[in-house]
């Protein structure tokens, strides 16, 4: 009689999964760096804790998603999952950790309210739902995963049994942005997210020169915070690690941020983005060795270049043209740069090189 009860982890089932236990105190003491600390200074006070199940969040710049369009109480504005906020204000500003069943979303502001200034952006995010509409349920969302290219890792056509989570990371110093410096709001749109500049050529070019000379590469609308990359890896790492987790991933957005990735030990998922990316790393290689002398900022937004249609480029341009690859993710359709990495001997004999 006893064999037909179900031995089933029913928390998980209904979507709380290992990574979204990670505590607070996790948060606050490893993952935020000291100078991302120093900015922020120390605690005041008890933190507010509450269950939210709405869009807005706790001032503009703030809010969660509803990718599925979800209805509730028959209004919009709410979200399918309710999550848990914790606001923590500091002597500079205020730390608010966010977590649903999937995901933790950490960040971090400075300055007065009603002029806050983003300072640090951390997520780590449970995979088992990409491929279906379930996971755009998750309100921490900044963009889709429920396209089927997006389904966690396989091998020979089918879902290994492995458990993996993605990593988010962003650091901007205080007051360094683009429309802060130079007042073109514009121009920061444009290095957000250059690929949204493809439809006007022209004005693509104008601000592809002008990012050209600076030392921003695409995507880096501010300054980064100096100690944030060379210690969140770790930490990331330590969290699915005790967490259960057999792999860890990321989407690149940008050839730099691969290069982080390939410099940590992470793996090009796809073997058709394996070939893009040497194909890309020959061609900056070919470049460079023709006597052109590109900058890091710059190999990227050679990369970025490749996908402006031939016929809109300059003839002084042309130089840079790599004649093939096209950068595999653009930010505005589905389709993601996947790079993993094993965390386990059992996940590297699931997914070996």
């Amino acid at each position: 009689m006893s064999n037909a009860f179900p031995s089933a982890n029913f928390t998980e089932m209904l979507g709380i999964t290992p990574i979204a236990l990670v505590s607070d105190q996790q948060i606050w003491d490893e993952l935020l760096t000291p100078q991302v600390k120093a900015f922020l200074g120390e605690i005041q006070g008890a933190p507010t804790v509450r269950v939210q199940e709405t869009v807005s969040g706790e001032f503009p710049g703030d809010e969660v998603t509803n990718l599925n369009g979800h209805l509730l109480y028959g209004k919009p504005g709410y979200v399918r999952f309710p999550y848990i906020q914790t606001v923590y204000r500091t002597k500079y500003g205020c730390v608010i950790i966010k977590r649903d069943g999937l995901k933790f979303k950490v960040t971090a502001w400075v300055g007065k309210r009603g002029k806050q200034e983003l300072i640090f952006r951390a997520s780590l995010r449970d995979r088992r739902y990409d491929g279906t509409k379930r996971a755009d349920d998750s309100s921490l969302l900044d963009f889709t995963y429920a396209d089927a290219i997006n389904a966690p890792l396989q091998k020979d056509g089918k879902t290994i049994d492995a458990k993996s989570v993605e990593l988010s990371i962003y650091a901007f110093m205080p007051g360094s942005k683009i429309a802060s410096a130079c007042g073109d709001n514009a121009f920061e749109e444009f290095v957000r997210n250059p690929y949204t500049f493809l439809d006007r050529p022209k004005l693509f070019i104008k601000y592809f020169r002008k990012a050209w000379k600076t030392e921003r590469s695409p995507g880096q609308v501010a300054n980064p915070i100096p100690d944030v990359s060379g210690i969140t890896p770790a930490v990331f790492e330590k969290f699915a690690i005790d967490a259960g987790y057999d792999f860890i991933e990321n989407s690149s957005s940008h050839y730099h941020i691969a290069m982080w990735g390939v410099s940590l030990g992470y793996r090009y998922t796809l073997p058709e983005n394996a070939k893009v990316l040497a194909a890309f790393t020959a061609g900056i290689k070919q470049l460079k060795a023709s006597g052109i002398e590109l900058t890091r900022p710059q190999e990227s937004w050679v990369c970025v270049l490749q996908s402006l249609p031939k016929e809109h480029l300059p003839k002084d341009l042309k130089v840079l043209d790599l004649a093939g690859p096209v950068w595999p993710q653009d930010n505005i359709g589905p389709a993601n740069l996947w790079m993993n990495k094993p965390l386990t001997e059992r996940a590297k004999q699931l997914l070996p090189e």
